[in-house]
């Protein structure tokens, strides 16, 4: 089964350490502070701000991807030119005009076919309909379009350009998104695990670990200026389906050092205490580099933008700090994340990520230190195990106590500065089942409580999933669909089904459609692609493809396609 969640073995543990010595027994003496941008050009500055603020690009993102063509010095002490030529006011077209001499499009990746494309994979085999079948297979096709190298000059010349060097061939995500993004490498690697893709696979998550070894940690994306963030910590589970498809125990005893550092990094950037019901818990928190000042380049007109109808220079810094803390979520930008004054509905001015304890991401992080104890396991390593499980199981604990809801029956983010638990839904109230963050002998019992609470919301009526309403994420319907499959409850297990076949078909019928896999879709008009947001809905799409393929994969003796499909409505172009 494709989900995060195991049997977990019944051994004897390390007595829990205590509230704050479980944590302390595994977290290392603070180290070196994690790779930040240090880039004048691509991450802060004047000529980043003048630039960005001129609209000389309609996406922000498009001028800090590009190359330098001179040196930052030289680019630098150019511009200052321009500036005293100026009166320090240049005109649009003189800054257009700067670019077009000082920038050129990146050449740092090139197209790339994996060795190992397979067009006809033995999952195939498992899908019994015919046109699901069919889908699977154009699915797959997509990866030899996806696929990507970096250029060998990105490591011999790393400061003309904004891309961090990783040495293996990528599969990006699609559309704007050029580069490896963390969270999303989770999905693409279970589906190219899935497509027998092996090599490719390995490849994608040795970029992971090479970041780890090189920056300490795994950024938001393979940009410098996505440094001082990075994205739920999945790696321990991407690790874990690798080994489980290859058995490959010399592989993971090279790189577990590596999955381990990454856990330190989260231990000892990210965590809050919080009190409840008289006792001190330790959780997590998603929390950029307040070091890092300024607002996010590759978004930096809208922030600057947004940042104007705050009263001073330290609340603007304070929101560009939140929202890329947003951003280290992977949900950005979602309503989750707004905690207005009153009881206003909140706007993106209203986004106070860091005082959020998030669900999926204690969750994730109780999944990996699980695995890193059965990892340690498996490499009869028992001693450093025993570690690992025993703050796997007071991580447990604490998002029992905490994030928990007995009344509701489901779990909710907890606000650390209101000290309450935030109910609404959102499909992120069933990672602990999702991520085996639960004890195994409970999940049963959860997962009859959840269905109830997903009953009584509404959350399961959408016929196209659910995220931020009206949208629907994939990798969100994978956590939702795993985790009620994973409790072991008949009535959770015949619920993911349904919403599987749901989410299956409407990925059916925008492919049929416009021969598109879509970054999001609308959760009320199946198929049709998702709306809102920052930029436009990408096309490619590296996760759909890969929750595609696990649900296929997953569900695919039983699926069908009883009728020709109903066209979606119109879609929405959006600009």
């Amino acid at each position: 089964m494709l989900t995060l969640a195991r049997v977990r073995r019944v051994m004897p543990l390390y007595p829990v350490l205590g509230l704050l010595g479980a944590v302390q027994a595994l977290a290392p003496a603070p180290g070196p502070a994690p790779a930040a941008c240090r880039s004048a050009v691509y991450c802060a500055g004047e000529l980043l701000q003048r630039v960005q603020l001129a609209r000389i690009f309609h996406d922000s993102k498009t001028f800090v991807d590009l190359k330098l063509v001179h040196s930052e010095n030289d680019t630098l002490a150019d511009f200052a030119v321009l500036l005293r030529a100026t009166g320090g006011a240049p005109s649009r077209d003189q800054l257009a005009h700067f670019v077009t001499r000082h920038f050129t499009d990146g050449n740092e990746l090139a197209p790339w076919r994996p060795p190992d494309f397979d067009p006809d994979p033995p999952v195939l085999k498992h899908i019994k309909d015919e046109k699901l079948r069919q889908f699977a297979k154009d699915i797959i096709a997509i990866w030899a379009k996806l696929g990507r190298k970096v250029s060998a000059d990105v490591k011999t010349d790393p400061s003309s350009y904004s891309f961090l060097y990783v040495p293996n061939g990528i599969i990006v995500p699609g559309g704007r998104f050029k580069e490896l993004y963390y969270w999303d490498s989770f999905w693409i690697i279970r589906g190219l695990l899935l497509s027998n893709m092996t090599e490719t696979a390995r490849g994608m998550i040795e970029n992971l670990l090479y970041l780890v070894d090189t920056l300490g940690y795994i950024p938001n994306g393979s940009r410098v200026y996505y440094l001082g963030r990075s994205q739920p910590p999945l790696l321990a589970a991407t690790v874990a389906s690798y080994v489980a498809a290859t058995g490959d125990l010399a592989w993971l005893q090279r790189h577990l050092p590596a999955v381990e550092a990454e856990l330190h990094y989260w231990l000892q950037h990210k965590k809050a205490t919080v009190r409840v019901g008289g006792a001190d818990y330790v959780l997590l928190r998603y929390r950029a580099d307040p070091a890092a000042r300024g607002p996010r380049p590759e978004s930096y007109y809208e922030d600057y933008t947004n940042a104007r109808v705050l009263r001073d220079e330290d609340s603007r810094e304070n929101f560009y700090t939140e929202l890329k803390s947003a951003a280290e979520s992977g949900w950005d930008f979602s309503s989750r994340w707004f905690v207005p004054a009153d009881r206003a509905p909140g706007n993106i001015t209203d986004v106070h990520a860091t005082r959020i304890l998030p669900v999926d991401l204690n969750a994730i992080f109780a999944g990996a230190l699980e695995l890193a104890g059965d990892f340690r396991n498996r490499l009869k390593d028992r001693r450093e195990a025993q570690k690992w499980w025993s703050l796997a199981k007071y991580w447990r604990g604490a998002i029992d106590a905490v994030l928990w809801h007995e009344g509701d029956g489901a779990w909710f983010d907890y606000d650390a500065q209101a000290q309450a638990p935030r109910r609404h839904f959102y499909p992120s109230c069933a990672a602990p089942l999702w991520a085996g963050a639960v004890e195994p002998a409970r999940a049963p019992q959860y997962g009859g409580r959840l269905l109830q609470y997903l009953d009584r919301s509404g959350a399961l009526e959408f016929p196209g999933g659910q995220w931020d309403f009206p949208n629907a994420w994939p990798p969100l319907q994978s956590m939702l669909i795993g985790a009620l499959e994973a409790s072991g409850h008949e009535g959770a297990r015949a619920a993911a089904r349904r919403q599987a076949a749901l989410w299956v078909r409407a990925n059916y019928v925008g492919f049929s459609t416009w021969q598109k896999m879509f970054e999001k879709y609308d959760a009320a008009a199946p198929g049709r692609q998702g709306g809102g947001g920052e930029y436009g809905v990408q096309d490619g799409f590296g996760w759909t493809n890969g929750v595609a393929l696990e649900l296929l994969a997953r569900y695919g003796a039983d699926l069908a396609l009883d009728e020709p499909p109903a066209p979606p409505p119109p879609t929405v172009h959006q600009t």
